[in-house]
C-alpha cells in the first residue's frame, strides 16, 4: 500500500512539476468533453419535457390512417366516442405550422373550454371570441407585439387575428412560438372544415386500453367502407414514440462523438510528451534509480485518472454554466430546430449520473491510449538511451 501511496505522491509531483504540459492536456480534455455534455444534456432535458407533456395528455389520441401515417379525421366520429363507455371527455384538435413573419411557428386549434392547465398565460387572457389568439412570449418578443394588436398570416391573408394574451415561454420549448387559438378558427385558417388533425378521447383509469382496441376493431370490421380506418394510439404508445426517437437521435449524437474522441487520441498523443526530450529524459532518470517498468506504467496510468477527474468535473461545471447563463448557445441549434444561434425560450437540460460518467470515461480512456503506450515504449529501453 505505501507503494502505491508513493506512486500516487509521484504522479502528483509530475503533473504540479510539468505545469505546462498538465494544462494543455486538461484543456484539450475539456474542450473534447464540453459541447458532449452539453449536447447530452440538451437531450435529455427536451425528452423530460416531452414526458411531461404526454403525461398530462389525452389517454387516446385517433387520427385517419392513410397508408401508415397520420391523417385527418372526420368530426363525425365525436359523437360515436362520446358515447363509449369510460370516456370523460372528447374535442377534437388541430395542430399545424405556418409563417409567422420569417419564423415558423405551431398553431394549434381547440374548443376554448378544453384548454390544458399546462398553458401558462404571463399577460392578458384566454381567447374567448372568435378570432381571438393567444402566443407565444417568445413571437411576441421578437416582433415586439402587444395584446390587442391585429395580425393576419401569408397563409391565409384574408383570416383576421387579435392577441388576448401571452403563453408563459419558460414552460415548454414548444410554447416560445406557439399559435393558440380556437378550433373553428383553425378551421376556417387552414379552409379544411369538418376535419381534425386529430380526436383526443380522455378516459377513466383503465379503460384506456380497452376502448383503445375496441376503436381500431370497430375500424376494421368494415372493409368496404369508403373511409380510411382509424389510426388509435393510446398514452403508453405515444411514450414509448417520444422515448424511442430521443434515444434514437442521442444513440447516433454519441455514436458521431465517439469517432471525434478517435480522432482526437492522435492530438493528444502529441500533448501528452508522445517524443519528447524532457518525457524521455525523466523516464530514463527514475529507470537508471531502480524504477521497474511496471512502476513507472503505474505512475503515468495515475496521472492520467488525476487529470480525468479533474477534466470531467470541470467539462460538467462549464457546461452547466453555458445551458444556463447563455442558454446553449451555439449547441442547441442541433437538437432544437428552428431557433437559430440563440433560443428565443430557456434551453432545457438535465444532468443525469450516467452521462457524467461517460464524459469521465472517455477522458480516462483518451489519455490512456495516448501516454500509456509511448511510456511502455520509452521504459522498455536501456536508461542511456532513453537520457539522450
Amino acid at each position: 500500500m505505501n507503494r502505491h501511496l508513493n506512486l500516487l505522491f509521484a504522479a502528483f509531483g509530475n503533473i504540479i512539476r510539468n505545469k505546462v504540459r498538465s494544462i494543455a492536456i486538461l484543456l484539450c480534455l475539456i474542450a473534447v468533453l464540453f459541447p458532449f455534455i452539453c449536447a447530452i444534456a440538451i437531450s435529455e432535458g427536451i425528452k423530460f419535457q416531452s414526458l411531461i407533456s404526454v403525461e398530462q395528455g389525452a389517454d387516446i389520441y385517433v387520427t385517419s390512417d392513410h397508408y401508415g401515417s397520420n391523417a385527418p379525421i372526420s368530426l363525425h366520429h365525436l359523437k360515436r366516442f362520446q358515447e363509449m363507455e369510460g370516456v370523460v371527455k372528447v374535442y377534437p384538435r388541430v395542430v399545424g405550422r405556418t409563417y409567422f413573419s420569417n419564423r415558423l411557428a405551431t398553431i394549434v386549434g381547440i374548443p376554448p373550454e378544453n384548454v390544458t392547465g399546462s398553458i401558462h398565460l404571463i399577460e392578458g387572457e384566454m381567447f374567448r371570441e372568435k378570432g381571438e389568439v393567444v402566443i407565444g412570449k417568445g413571437l411576441a418578443k421578437e416582433f415586439n407585439l402587444q395584446i390587442g394588436v391585429r395580425f393576419t398570416l401569408a397563409a391565409n391573408p384574408s383570416k383576421l387575428f387579435k392577441i388576448t394574451g401571452f403563453i408563459d415561454a419558460d414552460a415548454t420549448i414548444w410554447s416560445a412560438n406557439l399559435i393558440l387559438m380556437a378550433f373553428e378558427d383553425t378551421a376556417e385558417f387552414f379552409q379544411v372544415k369538418g376535419k381534425a388533425t386529430d380526436i383526443l378521447i380522455y378516459t377513466r383509469p383503465g379503460y384506456a386500453p380497452l376502448l383503445a382496441k375496441e376503436i381500431q376493431e370497430k375500424s376494421l370490421s368494415n372493409p368496404d367502407s369508403l373511409e380510411p380506418p382509424l389510426r388509435v394510439q393510446d398514452k403508453s404508445l405515444v411514450r414509448r414514440y417520444f422515448e424511442r426517437g430521443f434515444n434514437y437521435k442521442a444513440g447516433v449524437f454519441t455514436a458521431l462523438y465517439t469517432v471525434a474522441f478517435a480522432l482526437a487520441i492522435p492530438a493528444l498523443l502529441i500533448v501528452s510528451g508522445f517524443g519528447q526530450t524532457e518525457r524521455r529524459k525523466e523516464i530514463g532518470i527514475i529507470k537508471a534509480t531502480g524504477w521497474q517498468t511496471q512502476e513507472v506504467m503505474e505512475m503515468v496510468a495515475l496521472e492520467n485518472l488525476i487529470i480525468s477527474l479533474t477534466s470531467a468535473p470541470l467539462a460538467i461545471l462549464m457546461a452547466m454554466a453555458w445551458l444556463k447563463l447563455f442558454n446553449g448557445a451555439f449547441i442547441a441549434q442541433f437538437f432544437i430546430a428552428e431557433i437559430g444561434l440563440m433560443a428565443p425560450f430557456p434551453v432545457p437540460s438535465r444532468f443525469l449520473p450516467l452521462p457524467c460518467f461517460f464524459a469521465f470515461l472517455f477522458a480516462i480512456v483518451l489519455t490512456m491510449v495516448g501516454s500509456l503506450y509511448s511510456t511502455w515504449k520509452i521504459a522498455t529501453v536501456p536508461p542511456v538511451e532513453a537520457m539522450r
